[in-house]
């Protein structure tokens, strides 16, 4: 196995220079910071043409603590006032955004700048104070959204203009940045009603209700695209779907694909998330302990066909757990033949010409997948892959349960296979499934192999990183501990035309709004 050839030496040599040298100081610059006002950008910019109006929803239940909100209508408004050290990219690459250097003194410290002059709605300037005041409170508070993503920090302090992070388990530098996506606010603003951001729109109140404006002093540079965004109020999402029906507002944000698209959007976009569907699998249950088996199964399933049919084009195959592959690695493929040939070698096939496969001369291959009955789109999927399974002589049974009743199964392994959805943090993180002491590991999947190749990937420096992943992916292709079907995508509908520019990014659907133009 070649990842296991160089692994040892790799992950010495990654600690060793981590430790012992550090990785240096990583400056914006030096990453090619996406909001620079790039002479293009201050021109399109100046060529902006404004609507008339835009309007979007405001869930008045939810409110618009930036930590605490989870409405898709609320998270909108805060992609718009505040921001982030940094924010995924279109391909999941963190870019610098109020970071202005990072540096790893070792595989758990780092210490970080920001950016200088950024202000604040309120016209007072960040502070290292105010970034570490939301960074503890969003890794600390208890309904904080943010507390699992941050759980790998052990502290965050502060001395004059640099932040100092310590870690609980090692995470390289990239992995590291794509976690800090945290809405920055000044220190203390999370108790008021609007607590005050950086972004380049703040909201205002007035008699005839809420707004939001262009915030003057925005570090992005000047927003032409719209003078004045009402907000209207609605108190479940519903309500704001509603609204897209009768055009009263410009764009609807829809982040379950279980929902069907609002009546009334003319126009959808979508942008992709770290949404995991997967199949789980009892890796103590023969023949599924069997690493073949298990990729054979994965081979069996046309995820492609599976994502247009079942979700509508509202998600993004994977056979893999991350969303950006390495050009190196080729993705196991939709293979039947491929698949009944490593069956085959595992001692798996039609023994008496009766069209199943048989494990032994007495005893057929067969399958049982459960899935919670709530979710009709999970339910499609799995008969889907049924059919396909079914068809190559795998005899293959679906049985929805209730919630309770899959949980009960899950903690007492007492399955072969599990439908599964996991919120991968963004740095697609699969270790509380498929590590030894993972908290969602439920089919007991143990691989020494993988426990080394999870290591090096979170002990690596930068430099170090793409090989580092190249290492897991062979390694989990080679294990299959799970079966990836897709990653959700979130719908964004409207009911005029998209503006001009339009270029969502995961987690800021606003990106680039600064050059944004009326259609």
């Amino acid at each position: 196995m070649k990842w296991k050839r160089r692994i040892a030496a790799f992950l010495a040599g990654a600690m060793l220079l981590a430790v012992l040298a550090g990785c240096g100081t990583k400056t914006a610059e030096d990453a090619g910071s996406a909001d620079e006002l790039s002479e293009d950008t201050v021109k399109q910019a100046a060529d902006v043409k404004a609507v008339d109006n835009f309007t979007l929803a405001y869930h008045e239940n939810d409110g618009l603590n930036p930590l605490t909100c989870s409405s898709a209508e609320n998270q909108m408004l805060i992609q718009l006032c505040f921001e982030s050290l940094f924010q995924m990219d279109s391909n999941f690459e963190p870019q610098p955004k109020l970071c202005n250097s990072i540096e790893q003194n070792n595989t758990k410290s780092y210490t970080l700048t920001i950016r200088p002059g950024v202000k604040f709605h309120s016209g007072q300037e960040m502070t290292a104070e105010d970034v570490v005041y939301s960074l503890n409170n969003a890794r600390l508070r208890e309904n904080s959204v943010y507390q699992n993503q941050l759980s790998c920090i052990s502290s965050v302090k502060y001395s004059d203009d640099e932040i100092y992070i310590r870690l609980y388990s090692s995470k390289s530098e990239l992995a590291l940045e794509a976690l800090l996506d945290i809405p920055i606010f000044r220190k203390g603003s999370d108790e008021e009603d609007i607590p005050d951001g950086s972004g380049p729109y703040q909201i205002i109140k007035s008699d005839s209700g809420m707004s939001m404006i262009p915030f003057e002093q925005w570090s992005g540079g000047k927003v032409g695209f719209c003078s004045s965004i009402t907000l209207k109020t609605v108190s479940d999402s519903a309500g704001a779907a509603n609204l897209m029906s009768s055009g009263d507002i410009s764009i609807l944000l829809q982040q379950d694909a279980e929902k069907a698209t609002a009546t009334g959007a003319k126009y959808t976009s979508s942008v992709p998330t770290t949404r995991l569907h997967y199949l789980g699998i009892n890796c103590d249950w023969s023949p599924l302990d069997d690493e073949d088996v298990r990729t054979a199964l994965s081979m069996l399933m046309d995820r492609n066909t599976i994502v247009q049919t079942c979700f509508a084009g509202r998600a993004d195959a994977a056979s893999l757990p991350v969303q950006s592959i390495p050009d190196s690695i080729t993705a196991p493929a939709f293979d039947k033949e491929e698949a009944l040939a490593l069956l085959e070698d595992a001692g798996i096939y039609d023994r008496d010409d009766d069209g199943y496969l048989d494990i032994s001369s007495r005893q057929q291959f067969t399958l049982n997948i459960i899935y919670n009955e709530q979710y009709g789109t999970k339910g499609a999927v799995l008969e889907q892959y049924a059919k396909t399974l079914n068809e190559v002589g795998i005899q293959t049974t679906i049985t929805p349960l209730s919630f309770e009743d899959c949980q009960t199964k899950l903690r007492r392994e007492s399955f072969q296979i599990y439908y599964g959805e996991y919120q991968m943090t963004s740095d697609f993180d699969l270790s509380s499934i498929i590590s030894n002491n993972g908290e969602r590991n439920f089919g007991t999947f143990y691989s020494s192999d993988m426990e080394e190749v999870l290591a090096a990937r979170n002990n690596v420096d930068a430099d170090g990183q793409e090989g580092a992943e190249e290492e897991y992916l062979e390694c989990f292709m080679e294990q299959t501990p799970i079966l990836p079907i897709a990653f959700e995508r979130d719908l964004i509908s409207s009911a005029a035309e998209l503006p001009e520019g339009f270029d969502p990014w995961p987690d800021n659907i606003f990106h680039g709004i600064e050059t944004w133009s009326a259609s």
